[in-house]
């Protein structure tokens, strides 16, 4: 977003309220990519306390059109329990979709959500924006139109309208699909939630070679200073009422503009402004798979997400500026909640690997394995990665009691700062600490965290909801703290564990009310330029913990 082109004034010459140009469509009518899309066979799927049925159907009314007639008998309590659906098309990102329909209903309602564009299968991934709804269906026979805004490119949509909750007991809901029309976007690309927003000031001190040469931290914002730029993030809003402050944003969600507070033209202002939008930047659910020597940076999602890997390795990555994007994808209007981690296992694993990575200015978490379906998280070793400047560093949650959760090791890694940066001073709920655990209902825990060296952390080192903290095996790590800085959780810093306490503890309260630990130590790591973000450890023979590869500080 970078150029005083990009940007306008809102409001008159003193506002200091700036918002991205507006942009626009180009109508390229019936091409050969939309002749494919949805044009597959629609189907009802319903599940708990939703019933209904349908049937091919020709309609003499409109010259035998063909289309389908939908019988809802009991039309459920949630949306998702009635879905009328048809996938196996592609998609594309770069532009819109008009979907075009005839409909009509026994009972008129309205359809003004819970339209998606998605992933065919597990897990259920959105595949773009709906940006037009139909609104009101007649009782008499109208022509409608659902836009969609396409922000991944895959072989496997799914278009679906959960409409449980929405048709009237009793009714009858006739579809005609019509064919679809594709525009083209002349606008900068917004085309999904904006999580975060990188500037980019020039540095005081003047140009010059080098990498980070010193690191501030202020409550009020998150800068890192280089030695020819200082880089800093602005702060996420819910709507255009809520900015305030200098460097306030927010991301309209209808007319794909961001809106910001500066005292002159952001474009001009800084020497970049860039806006990670709402895309992961790798999603690799298939298995046997290398991903090495890649960084993953600047997304408003996450860096990998992996649903059900089997044997994915990811070695020698970076994972820098991940999260901040809207979870729900409602702009603000309804859940206010915000995401993005770097390694995502989805629903389960087998045979994975995390190894040698570098995870920084993470929203979330560096390394997580969850879900709530019932599956196997089997042999994930997490090993020799360094995590500075995230809000976790490795977190794990199943919610099905029948999940199996075996050998999943946590060990020689290096996390420093949790919770100092960017996304905990924005997040509602801060939750700084390297582990974490939310409810863990699975048939077997066995989780082991050893030989790591955690070097201070805004608020905890282990922080957890669940009752299972007695099936890991935590021992034999290296803790610090840096007094200098401040900590919210006072000096009961190290665990706060719902199973135990229903106050913070101290280390040596968490070792007598859980076991662990009793190999562990206190013992500060010495950098080599922790000021410059090199973390290599200069007394790594003394720890006896961290990072084992004699060349893993040099492999960014």
């Amino acid at each position: 977003m970078t150029g005083g082109a990009k940007w306008v004034r809102v409001g008159d010459e003193d506002s200091n309220l700036w918002a991205t140009r507006e942009g626009d469509w180009r109508d390229l009518g019936v091409t050969d990519y939309v002749r494919g899309f949805a044009s597959g066979k629609w189907h009802i799927y319903t599940e708990e306390d939703a019933k209904a049925t349908y049937r091919s159907a020709t309609f003499d009314d409109l010259d035998g059109a063909q289309g389908y007639a939908i019988e809802c008998e009991e039309p459920g309590s949630e949306p998702s329990y009635l879905q009328w659906t048809t996938d196996g098309f592609d998609v594309k990102p770069g532009g819109c979709v008009a979907l075009r329909f005839m409909a009509r209903a026994s009972v008129p309602f309205t359809i003004d959500g819970g339209v998606t564009l998605m992933m065919t299968g597990k897990p259920w991934s959105g595949y773009g924006d709906t940006i037009d709804l139909p609104g009101e269906i007649s009782s008499e026979w109208r022509q409608y139109t659902v836009v969609f805004r396409p922000n991944v490119e895959a072989n496997d949509g799914r278009i679906t309208f959960f409409l449980g909750g929405k048709l009237p007991k009793g009714g009858t809901f006739d579809f005609i699909p019509l064919d679809a029309r594709e525009y083209e976007d002349v606008s900068l690309g917004l085309n999904t939630d904006v999580g975060n927003l990188v500037l980019t000031e020039p540095s005081p001190a003047g140009p010059s070679r080098g990498i980070m040469t010193i690191f501030e931290y202020r409550p009020e914002k998150f800068f890192a200073t280089t030695a020819d730029k200082t880089e800093y993030c602005g702060f996420k809003r819910w709507a255009l009422d809520e900015l305030k402050e200098l460097n306030d944003f927010w991301y309209d969600k209808k007319t794909r503009r961001v809106y910001m507070i500066s005292d002159q033209n952001p474009g001009k202002k800084f020497v970049s402004v860039e806006a990670p939008l709402r895309n992961h930047c790798c999603v690799c659910g298939g298995h046997d798979v290398v991903i090495e020597n890649i960084t993953f940076s600047h997304t408003g999602a996450h860096g990998i997400s992996l649903p059900k890997p089997k044997r994915v390795t990811i070695r020698n990555c970076a994972f820098d500026w991940i999260g901040g994007g809207d979870l729900s994808n409602e702009g603000g209007t309804g859940r206010r909640v915000r995401f993005g981690n770097g390694v995502e296992y989805w629903d389960g694993l087998e045979d994975c690997v995390v190894e040698k990575c570098r995870f920084s200015r993470v929203y979330d978490v560096a390394i997580t394995t969850q879900g709530p379906e019932k599956d196997v998280a089997r042999n994930l070793f997490m090993r020799d990665n360094l995590t500075y400047r995230c809000e976790q560093a490795f977190e794990i949650w199943f919610d099905n009691p029948e999940t199996v959760v075996e050998n999943v090791v946590f060990e020689h890694n290096l996390c420093v700062d949790s919770g100092r940066d960017w996304s905990h001073i924005q997040r509602p709920n801060k939750i700084a600490t390297p582990i974490l655990g939310y409810r863990l209902d699975a048939k077997t825990v066995d989780i082991t965290i050893r030989k790591n060296v955690f070097y201070d952390t805004q608020q905890f080192f282990i922080k957890c909801w669940h009752n299972r903290i007695a099936d890991y095996h935590i021992d034999d790590n290296v803790y610090w703290i840096d007094e200098s800085k401040p900590h919210e959780s006072g000096d009961k810093y190290f665990c706060y564990d719902a199973s135990h306490h229903k106050d913070p503890m101290t280390f040596e309260e968490f070792r007598a009310a859980t076991g662990h630990d009793e190999h562990s130590r206190w013992i500060k790591p010495e950098f080599r330029r922790y000021f410059s973000d090199d973390f290599t450890l200069t007394n790594q023979d003394e720890l006896d913990a961290g990072p084992r590869d004699v060349k893993w500080g040099l492999l960014w």
